[in-house]
């Protein structure tokens, strides 16, 4: 896997190192708005280092068209969504074709594990997840340390390398890619991935769970390895939902935006502490996971509920010192 690595960061460095200056020219540039944590135009698009490192570690392994063609198509849409905005039910449909590709191919070549009929499921939870990566995708750094983190979990405590389709050659190209991406936007960003890059990690994360899941115990053991994004993203949607806000509308309610924004500390402590948490959630799942999907939920609904907890203290907190109470 070393040779992947050292390609994707091959791959990634140099792009990451050329790509801002190409896209700030296209006017793929992410300008400041309601909801960013950064206060000038950004070059974004950086992600396209990964899908080339993704590719190239496809090719070399004869990975199937079922695995790349429907990532490849949908980059490219997410790629044109960085430039001129693409519709969110465009964007969703084009998510769901894709999902529903990947998980029926790998249903026919007998590579999808879980029950067939759960095949719609699959596609459902596969655009979520690309969605909530891309909804966390919001300070310097977060992204792509929890995508190094979660790839490199899959491959050591998921075993990516022993599933019908050995994926372990592409999650290691990503993640050279990734590594040689950090640099370029964290702890000063020089260059953010976009969507092209955040969908891509999101998309790829939750297909190679739904491929190397061979029972529901492995299913929830792998799903918990991108745990502080699903709890972020599921506390702060409750949130707007008691507040009666739109969820379709731009906000900076994150418990990572909260802490950027509102207590200024630094993106790179919260994403370091985001992947910390992380792993630990992960080594916990697979601890833990011996004892059945009930255990593996158990523990999931119990650290949710620490989240959430810590989510509300923190903003109460800061509200009440706001009024001086």
């Amino acid at each position: 896997m070393t040779v992947y690595l050292l390609a994707g960061v091959l791959v990634g460095l140099p792009c990451s190192i050329v790509l801002p200056q190409i896209l700030a020219r296209l006017g793929f540039l992410d300008v400041p708005g309601e909801r960013s944590s950064h206060s000038r135009p950004t070059p974004k698009g950086g992600g396209l280092a990964f899908i080339l490192a993704f590719g190239l570690a496809c090719g070399a392994v004869g990975m199937p068209a079922f695995i790349w063609l429907p990532l490849l198509a949908l980059a490219i849409l997410s790629f044109v969504n960085d430039l001129s905005s693409i519709t969110p039910q465009v964007r969703l449909a084009a998510q769901f074709a894709a999902a529903m590709a990947t998980m029926a191919g790998a249903w026919w070549s007998g590579d999808f594990h879980l029950n067939g009929f759960l095949i719609l499921p699959a596609a459902l939870f596969v655009c979520g997840t690309c969605n909530c990566y891309n909804f966390m995708d919001g300070i310097n750094g977060i992204a792509g340390i929890t995508g190094i983190v979660a790839f490199g979990c899959l491959m050591i405590f998921g075993d990516a390398g022993s599933a019908a389709i050995d994926i372990s050659p592409c999650l290691a190209a990503v993640i050279g890619a990734l590594i040689g991406f950090l640099p370029f936007n964290i702890p000063k960003a020089r260059l953010f991935m976009g969507d092209v890059g955040s969908i891509f990690l999101g998309f790829l994360f939750a297909t190679a769970v739904c491929l190397l899941a061979h029972t529901w115990t492995g299913f929830f053991v792998l799903a918990s390895f991108l745990f502080p994004f699903y709890a972020d993203e599921a506390v702060t949607m409750a949130e707007r939902i008691w507040r009666k806000e739109s969820l379709l509308q731009p906000h900076r309610r994150h418990l990572y935006q909260f802490l950027a924004n509102e207590h200024g500390i630094a993106h790179w402590k919260i994403s370091v502490a985001y992947g910390l948490i992380q792993f630990a959630v992960a080594w916990c799942a697979v601890l833990v996971g011996k004892y059945g999907p009930g255990a593996v939920l158990g523990l999931d609904a119990a650290l949710l509920v620490v989240w959430a907890g810590t989510h509300w203290i923190l903003k109460r907190r800061y509200l009440l010192n706001r009024q001086g109470v």
